[in-house]
């Protein structure tokens, strides 16, 4: 199995965006987070998403990934106070996942949308 975890807990406070947290800010009338999103969803080789959020907009990206049919995000979990606490997270929820199977996880941040499909699948064929 294999699995994305992306953790998308920050709030942008650099980015001095007051409105939303920068993963929720459009680029091409879409969410960045989203785009992210869509790189794991529509690569064959990722079996499953859990992302770790902002414990408030939560429910905004259960909206959202409605909305854009997102299918692989299996489990959305609070983020931590820090990044390297939102992986922690997200890494106990892929956990719930893998019933002993031997898996493979990918650790992305979800305000990197630039990532490509090929990158994704060769990081996998690498840790095998």
């Amino acid at each position: 199995m294999n699995i994305g975890v992306i953790f998308a807990g920050g709030t942008g406070i650099r980015m001095n965006s007051k409105e939303l947290p920068k993963q929720f800010l459009e680029i091409y009338n879409k969410p960045i987070i989203i785009h992210t999103l869509e790189k794991f969803e529509e690569n064959e080789d990722v079996d499953a998403i859990v992302v770790s959020c902002l414990e408030e907009w939560i429910p905004h990206l259960e909206f959202l990934i409605i909305k854009y049919g997102l299918q692989k995000v299996k489990k959305i979990v609070p983020g931590g106070k820090t990044g390297q606490m939102s992986i922690y997270a997200g890494l106990c929820a892929a956990e719930e996942f893998v019933n002993g199977e031997r898996t493979i996880v990918l650790i992305h941040d979800g305000v990197r949308p630039l990532i490509t499909s090929d990158l994704i699948s060769a990081d996998i064929n690498c840790v095998k």
